[in-house]
C-alpha cells in the first residue's frame, strides 16, 4: 500500500516565510516525494480579485502555528542553562494545548483557504503527511491528507466536496483534522491511519462560490460558456452558476463511479448538474479516488455531502456487509443524531458509496449535513460542527471494535 504520487504545489512562498519555517525547525511534508521542511511550500494564490469575490475568513501568509513551535532537542536553549532546565522547558511546552489552525467562523471556506489550512498542519504535525492524488481539467491539485502511519493496519477515509456546491462539507472536514490532530489524548492512531480527501471536485467549488471568475484556464472557461452552458439552454445567471453541482468538465462525479452506472440515465449531455460522464472514472476526480481506493485496503469511509441530516448506508449488500455497514451508520447516528435512510432503489446510483461497497466490499456511508438547500449557508457551520465533531472517534472506535 503505498502512494504513487507527489504533491507539485502551485507556487513558492515568499523566501522570508521559507527560512522563518526552516529556523523554526517545523515538520513538514514527511512523504518521500512531498513537501520536506527544506523544500518551499505552495503559494496561496487567489482565484478571483479579492474586489469581486465575497468576504472570506482572513488567511496568515505564514503557516500560524508552525513559526511557533518548539523542537525539543534542537540545543536552541539560552547560555548557562542546565540540561534539566532545558528538560523541563520541554516538558512545559509540549504540555501546552496546540493552537487550532482551520477557522471555524462562519464564512466562505475556499480552495485557498483549504490549502493554506493543510500546509500548515503539514508543518506542524509529525504524523501528517499530504500529496495530491492529481490536477483537475482547470489546473487545481487534489488533495491527499495522511494522517499516521502508511503501514498502520487500519485505513480509513473520509471525504467531503465531491458535488461543487456543498462546500462546507470541506470546511467541516478539515476542522475535524485540525482538531483530531489538536487532541494529544487520543491514541487511535497506534493502530489507524486516516485518509482524507477534503475537496474532491476544486474547480466546481470555484465555479459555485466565484461563477466564471473562479475559472483559472481558458480552455476551461471556453468548455463552460461554450459547451455546457448552451446543452443546459442558460445565458449564465447567478443562481446557475451558485447551484453548479458538476466539475469544470460538465460531469456529476457522483454518478461517475462502476455502480449501476449504465443504468442511471441523468441528462445525457455535459452539465452544471446529473451528467455521468462517457463512461465510470471517466473524470481525474473521480479517477484519483478509484486509484486511492484500491491502493488501500479501506475498513471504512465515510462521504460529506449536503443536505438533510440523513445518513445513506445501504446499496443492497447482504450478510456481514450489511451489519457491519449498518452498525457503522447506527454508530454515527449516536453521535450526530441524524436519521438512517436505506431505501436505496429511490435514490441515483454511481455513487462513490454505492461503488465502495458493491465493487469494493466496504462498509461505507453517505453523510448528509445542514439543512433546508445547498449551497447551505455559512451560518449554519457552528450547528454542523457541534453536531459531527465526534464523528470521527465515533468511525475509530466502531472499526477497532470490530477487530
Amino acid at each position: 500500500m503505498k502512494r504513487k504520487k507527489g504533491l507539485s504545489g502551485p507556487g513558492m512562498i515568499a523566501a522570508a516565510v521559507l527560512i522563518l519555517l526552516l529556523c523554526c525547525g517545523c515538520s513538514a511534508f514527511s512523504h518521500s516525494e512531498g513537501y520536506s521542511a527544506s523544500e518551499p511550500a505552495p503559494e496561496k494564490v487567489k482565484d478571483v480579485p479579492s474586489s469581486e469575490t465575497p468576504e472570506v475568513s482572513p488567511m496568515s501568509e505564514a503557516p500560524p502555528v508552525s513559526a511557533q513551535k518548539a523542537v525539543p532537542g534542537s540545543g536552541a536553549s539560552e547560555e548557562g542553562s542546565s540540561e534539566e532546565e532545558v528538560a523541563e522547558e520541554t516538558r512545559e511546552t509540549d504540555a501546552e494545548p496546540a493552537p487550532l489552525i482551520v477557522e471555524a467562523d462562519p464564512a466562505l471556506y475556499t480552495y485557498e483557504d483549504m490549502e493554506q489550512d493543510i500546509l500548515s498542519l503539514a508543518h506542524s504535525y509529525d504524523c501528517v503527511t499530504a500529496d495530491s492524488l492529481g490536477k483537475t481539467m482547470d489546473g487545481r491539485e487534489i488533495y491527499h491528507l495522511l494522517i499516521g502511519r502508511e503501514d498502520a493496519p487500519v485505513h480509513i477515509l473520509f471525504t467531503a466536496s465531491i458535488h461543487a456546491r456543498e462546500y462546507i462539507t470541506t470546511q467541516l472536514l478539515m476542522k475535524q483534522t485540525d482538531e483530531f490532530l489538536k487532541d494529544r489524548e487520543n491514541d487511535y492512531l497506534d493502530e489507524i491511519a486516516i485518509h482524507v480527501v477534503p475537496m474532491i471536485n476544486p474547480d466546481g467549488v470555484a465555479i459555485s462560490q466565484f461563477g466564471l471568475d473562479g475559472i483559472r484556464t481558458q480552455e476551461a472557461k471556453d468548455y463552460v460558456t461554450g459547451v455546457i452552458m448552451p446543452a443546459d439552454g442558460s445565458t449564465g445567471s447567478p443562481s446557475y452558476f451558485t447551484r453548479w453541482k458538476a466539475n469544470a468538465h460538465g460531469v456529476d462525479l457522483n454518478r461517475n463511479f462502476d455502480a449501476l452506472w449504465e443504468a442511471y440515465a441523468g441528462s445525457g449531455h455535459p452539465s452544471s448538474d446529473h451528467y455521468k460522464g462517457e463512461s465510470p472514472g471517466s473524470e481525474p476526480e473521480a479517477a484519483a479516488l478509484i486509484r486511492l481506493t484500491e491502493d488501500y485496503s479501506f475498513a471504512r469511509t465515510v462521504s460529506y455531502h449536503t443536505q438533510g441530516g440523513v445518513i445513506y448506508w445501504y446499496f443492497g449488500q447482504e450478510g456481514a456487509l450489511k451489519e457491519e455497514t449498518e452498525q457503522l451508520a447506527k454508530d454515527v447516528s449516536a453521535v450526530t443524531g441524524y436519521y438512517l435512510d436505506s431505501n436505496y432503489q429511490n435514490l441515483d446510483p454511481a455513487g462513490y458509496k454505492d461503488w465502495a461497497i458493491s465493487k469494493m466490499g466496504i462498509p461505507s456511508l453517505t453523510v448528509e449535513v445542514g439543512r433546508e438547500t445547498s449551497p447551505v449557508p455559512p451560518a449554519q457551520f457552528s450547528e454542523i460542527w457541534e453536531q459531527n465533531r465526534l464523528v470521527w472517534k465515533a468511525v475509530c472506535d466502531n472499526v477497532l471494535s470490530s477487530r
